[in-house]
């Protein structure tokens, strides 16, 4: 499931990749299911195990779920966060 930014309100967004204790990959993505503000789940091979979309909006409401919801799940061992950065120059090329 996907929020646009623009049609949700919301206005502050970051992926957060999840590296999880071995063979909890579908359970902490369950887990996640239950949090507010995450609107969408992945889970992946590579160096992370799930990728998250938080959306929110006000950085500190990002911040809070993120540190105080996803880092507390029992099985997640770490996270990298990516914060969206509005850009004034068009990221695709015409």
């Amino acid at each position: 499931m996907e929020i646009s930014p623009g049609r949700s309100g919301l206005h502050e967004a970051a992926y957060v990749m999840i590296n999880c204790d071995g063979g909890h990959e579908l359970s902490v993505a369950e887990e996640l299911k239950t949090i507010a503000g995450i609107t969408e789940i992945k889970c992946t091979t590579g160096n992370y195990d799930i990728v998250a979309k938080v959306e929110a909006i006000a950085v500190e409401i990002l911040r809070d779920i993120i540190t105080f919801k996803i880092r507390r799940i029992k099985e997640v061992r770490s996270t990298t966060t990516l914060m969206f950065i509005d850009s004034p120059v068009p990221l695709i090329a015409q």
